[in-house]
């Protein structure tokens, strides 16, 4: 099996599988279950490749000389006892190799009747190490230590972060240094070496000696063990009878113990005592070393009231005593400026398991210039973090230009180097801190390059975003790269004045961003100047055009009503105005920030006279189209596509008079993501003249989805809404069929007037959208014009609004009685176009019927005429391949005015 089951105990060094070779040969044994699938016991491999899946495993075939190193970040389940032995200058060696934190072994670690054994950089709850010698466990977390057993001797315990650490009976000889722990416990186990090692925050004696444990040396500890910096008064209070070193009668014979920083536990009312020693309580060291002639309490520090740890360096910091027994140097000592040296040897030694000191955190390095041509003298300077202590004797910096010039060391954090060819060198810096610890830099990129000229470059094209942007991105943006700029010196500036007299500026060569205000023939000058000053400019033409989008459906809302603001009002020959609002602002209802153009219905209601609403994107100039007729008294409803203007802004103007606006919007175009519009040739759904009227406070529902051309996937439809026979002023409403009804409106029906408008509604999950009439009684006709889905055909490119053609001009083109007016003007290729149509000058009741010019006409009306009234309509409609359109008049004559907003070509071209 792979892996033990936890509680399950596996005895090693008993016959198991073969080994990768004979047992106790040198080499390395791996562990790793980091895959079952990628390692094996049965296999007997233990190698890189195939690792043993358990400890077990491997360490019953390791002999004398060879490692096991055990990886993997699952935990090694079950208890782990190892029962083979190395020799003397041999030791069989286990060591966790899981990124310093060692590999888990769930059920403890057990070490039994063996010799000459060393286990390192491992987690468990538990270690003991029974009737064994000349073993070295060390750097091991989490877990409780325990020695014993009679045939335990010369043990060592070294770097540990323990909870408890026991030596029990039998044991002797054993050395413990620099470990970590909560308490020390040593019982009748004589010789026993506890040198420089930590003990806190648990609530007994920090270091005991019990029992019979002579001989023993205690040097260099700290103990605060009553004492929890978080916590001071977790322990309780110990009534005075508390110590931090006890050491019984029996144990005193012998022992030495100095060099020691004692904090007595603290409290409310009282505080505790520093030793117990033979029975007797100390309080100080000087009281200590009078009792033991000498024998205990040299050197000692005792703190009183100990608050935290940074402030008491002085008692712990460079004061050790480097003769200790069992003394095992840091392995990066360092002497604090600002305490005075009072140790042995070096004399900056550390007390306890830590050597305090600002290491070396990090190293930067910098270069001056980071660019620039061979033969240029460039500065290398490193700067190292958390070393305000550190005296700058002790501290060389080895210097690799990554060049292959020879390494250059320096007692200086700065030093000057020559480049002799181009390269893409990088540069390292390695700070000695005077321990043989070097600390290394990542390396620093320099570039070094061939001599000769500046040379501006720069790539320009159009900045469209992805399906994944949603950042406020100009539907007419230009994005501006000048990194093909070419230059041995850094690039110190770019500037890029994009033609439309706006100008921007940046240091060094990153990408720039820019919206232009209307679509048009723009130069784009990009000018560069280098660290050493000199310039080159490179221009590029750039046409700022509307991209081909997609339509994102929404649930109509309402933006804007004058109503509700006596303040805001239209006034003829006055430009208004209101914001799109996108991303986070209020009433963005998740809009993203990339789209480029919006669908409205707009309503002008309560006109004081005749007058024309022209709609139009902000910043550009006021076109000769309109949008919305309405005659004085009246109100007039139309659908709106327009683009997205500077700063989201949509401009409108009242030829004349005063009326109030209603703006509902109804969906958004945006380059990337969304639906791609398929049109049909125009067909009818309802015509209630069939059935019975829409009464008032009727809703009814007409299916959509599956019906006819229109598939059953079909997001949002495009509809022709015509009203006639109306009894009362009203309004219709047409809205997805499983969504709650909105305030929008979409027609306002008159008595008398026959009146339509084009829609775009999205489709109810259950494939239905609904028509709701308000007061009164009328006949409800619906054409649908075609259809957005993920599958559709076409994507729409918005236009500034282009008049295609006005009879007016020309009488000879005005249509008469059953006659066709041929609009052309629509790009080639287009398969469908959006326009504003107008009727006016109208002799007699008609309709206007919009189709691909060529086609059979259908039997739907895009506009019902009125004698003597204009008449608007937003019309989708399918166009020629040679962008033309046909617009038939039924009865009478009527001048014909058709404005381009834009069109759709094929998302898919043939190949």
């Amino acid at each position: 099996m792979r892996l033990l089951t936890a509680g399950l105990v596996t005895v090693l060094g008993l016959p198991a599988v073969a080994a990768a070779g004979t047992p106790g040969t040198p080499g390395t044994l791996r562990v790793d279950n980091t895959d079952p699938a990628k390692c094996s016991d049965s296999g007997g491999q233990g190698t890189q490749a195939l690792p043993f899946c358990t400890i077990g495993a491997a360490a019953a075939v390791a002999g004398p000389g060879q490692t096991v190193e055990v990886a993997g970040r699952q935990e090694y389940r079950g208890e782990v006892v190892l029962t083979r032995s190395g020799e003397p200058g041999r030791p069989i060696t286990f060591r966790g190799v899981n990124g310093g934190v060692g590999a888990w072994i769930g059920g403890g670690l057990k070490l039994l009747a063996v010799h000459d054994v060393v286990v390192e950089s491992f987690s468990t709850f538990r270690t003991e190490v029974a009737d064994s010698s000349r073993v070295t466990v060390k750097n091991l977390r989490d877990g409780d230590l325990r020695v014993t057993g009679a045939g335990s001797s010369d043990v060592t315990l070294s770097g540990n972060n323990a909870r408890t650490i026991s030596v029990e009976a039998g044991a002797a000889g054993t050395t413990l240094v620099r470990n970590g722990a909560n308490a020390i416990r040593v019982t009748d186990a004589p010789r026993t070496t506890v040198t420089n090692n930590t003990v806190t925050d648990g609530c007994t004696a920090g270091i005991e000696l019990a029992g019979n444990s002579p001989q023993a040396n205690l040097f260099n500890n700290l103990v605060r063990n009553h004492f929890s910096p978080a916590a001071p008064y977790q322990c309780g209070n110990t009534g005075g009878q508390g110590a931090e070193i006890v050491v019984s009668a029996a144990s005193a014979t012998g022992t030495r113990a100095g060099y020691n920083t004692v904090a007595p536990y603290w409290g409310n009312s009282s505080n505790g005592n520093a030793y117990s020693w033979a029975g007797t309580v100390h309080q100080t060291p000087q009281a200590l070393a009078a009792a033991t002639g000498d024998q205990a309490g040299g050197h000692d520090i005792v703190v009183q009231n100990w608050a935290d740890g940074s402030a008491h360096n002085s008692a712990v910091t460079d004061s050790a005593d480097a003769t200790a027994p069992g003394f095992v140097p840091p392995a990066f000592p360092a002497d604090d400026p600002d305490v005075e040296n009072t140790g042995t040897g070096l004399g900056y030694y550390d007390r306890g398991k830590d050597e305090r000191q600002e290491n070396v955190g990090r190293v930067w390095l910098q270069t001056d210039p980071a660019r620039a041509p061979y033969g240029t003298e460039v500065t290398l300077t490193a700067t190292t973090e958390r070393t305000v202590h550190w005296p700058t004797s002790v501290m060389r910096y080895r210097f690799d230009f990554g060049d292959g010039s020879p390494t250059v060391t320096s007692a200086t954090p700065s030093v000057r180097h020559a480049y002799a060819r181009a390269c893409d060198c990088t540069a390292t810096v390695g700070v000695e801190t005077g321990d043989g610890n070097v600390v290394n830099n990542w390396g620093t990129p320099l570039k070094v390059t061939t001599p000769g000229p500046l040379k501006a470059s720069a790539t320009v094209g159009a900045n469209i975003p992805d399906q994944w942007d949603t950042s406020d991105t100009p539907p007419l943006g230009v994005r501006v790269d000048p990194s093909g700029t070419s230059s041995p010196w850094a690039v110190g500036k770019v500037v890029v004045d994009y033609g439309d007299g706006t100008v921007e500026s940046k240091n060094g060569l990153d990408v720039f961003l820019h919206g232009y205000a209307s679509p048009g023939d723009y130069t784009v000058k990009v000018t560069v100047t280098d660290s050493t000053g000199r310039t080159d400019t490179a221009a590029y033409p750039f046409r700022a055009a509307y991209a081909p989008s997609r339509f994102l459906r929404i649930d109509p809302y309402r933006l804007l009503d004058t109503r509700d603001d006596p303040a805001v009002i239209l006034r003829g020959g006055q430009e208004g105005g209101f914001t799109i609002p996108t991303g986070d602002a209020p009433g963005s209802n998740g809009t993203p920030g990339s789209i480029s153009s919006v669908v409205l219905n707009v309503t002008v209601t309560e006109a004081t006279q005749d007058s024309h609403l022209i709609v139009w994107p902000a910043g550009q100039e006021r076109p000769q189209t309109s949008n919305v007729n309405v005659a004085a008294g009246r109100t007039s409803t139309n659908l709106v596509t327009v683009p997205i203007g500077q700063a989201h802004r949509i401009s409108t103007y009242l030829s004349a008079g005063q009326a109030e606006v209603i703006v509902d919007v109804v969906g958004f175009y945006r380059p990337n993501g969304g639906y791609l519009f398929t049109p049909l040739e125009p067909s009818r759904l309802v015509d209630t003249r069939d059935s019975r009227k829409l009464g008032a406070g009727e809703v009814r529902t007409v299916k959509i989805a599956g019906v006819g051309a229109v598939p059953a996937d079909v997001a949002s439809v495009v509809l022709n809404l015509t009203s006639t026979g109306t009894s009362a002023d009203t309004h219709l409403s047409v809205y997805a069929g499983d969504r709650p009804r909105p305030i929008s409106s979409n027609l306002n029906p008159e008595p008398g007037k026959d009146k339509s408008n084009q829609l775009i509604v999205p489709v109810g999950a259950d494939g239905s959208v609904n028509v709701y009439n308000h007061v009164g009684s009328t006949d409800v006709i619906l054409d649908v014009f075609g259809y957005y889905a993920n599958d559709g055909k076409g994507k729409f490119t918005p236009t500034v609004p282009v008049r295609l053609t006005d009879t007016r001009s020309n009488p000879f083109a005005k249509p008469g009685p059953d006659s066709t007016t041929v609009v052309s003007g629509i790009p080639a290729g287009s398969t469908a176009a959006v326009l504003n149509v107008t009727a006016t000058n109208t002799t007699a009741d008609s309709y206007l019927t919009v189709h691909a010019d060529g086609s059979p006409r259908p039997i739907t009306s895009n506009l019902n005429l009125l004698r003597g009234a204009t008449v608007p309509n937003h019309v989708t409609t399918p166009v020629s391949a040679d962008g033309k359109v046909g617009i038939y008049n039924h009865v009478g004559s009527t001048d014909i005015i058709a404005d381009l907003f834009g069109y759709f070509t094929d998302a898919w071209p043939a190949s």
